[in-house]
């Protein structure tokens, strides 16, 4: 499920060593999983602070423990050793952490909300803002909440009729040409 070279193993072993804490474990979790955003992080633990749903996976000189939930995002990953100059980092390889986009025939609904994930709100977090979808009317109309950085500023209808509009008409609408956005 969850490959670590023995390269990198020795390599995590060996910042255990350095950090002199006993029972210390490796945290592996996937933020925001099964979307265009999602990361996988890697963190200090102690074993007896994780919830139950936690699994211990025994790797030379230290365990890490991941979350029952993310089994399936992590599954094929692999972490290996990668030497950059003249340092060396961990790098990891996990296939199946963004999930896979809708197919064409996937609900409007979720079109959006991963459109909106993988596309629109990376642009607008470097602003501090974000967006989300609140419904689909009835009408078609596609209500829009806009968060964050957006709230209160004065370019979000702007922006999202230039951006975030024109990418979810874009990459969602075109099968549905009766659908439109509309800013709240």
């Amino acid at each position: 499920m969850f490959e670590i070279t023995d390269e990198a193993q020795i390599y995590v072993a060996d910042l255990f060593a350095q950090q002199d804490e006993k029972d210390l474990g490796l945290k592996v979790d996937v933020e925001k999983s099964g979307t265009p955003a999602a990361t996988v992080t890697f963190n200090f633990c102690f074993a007896k602070e994780l919830s139950e749903s936690y699994f211990e996976f025994g790797y030379k000189g230290f365990k890490a423990y991941i979350d029952e939930a993310n089994f399936d995002y992590l599954k094929d990953s692999q972490v290996a050793l990668k030497e950059e100059g003249s340092g060396k980092k961990l790098t990891i390889t996990a296939p199946n952490a963004k999930g896979e986009a809708p197919k064409d025939d996937a609900p409007l609904a979720e079109k959006i909300k991963y459109t909106i994930a993988a596309e629109v709100n990376p642009q607008l977090a470097s602003h501090g803002g974000f967006v989300e979808l609140v419904e689909i009317t009835d009408a078609m109309d596609v209500v829009l909440n806009f968060g964050g950085g957006c709230q209160g500023c004065h370019s979000k209808t702007i922006a999202a009729c230039s951006f975030s509009s024109s990418r979810l008409c874009a990459k969602i609408f075109a099968n549905s040409p009766s659908a439109q956005a509309s800013i709240r």
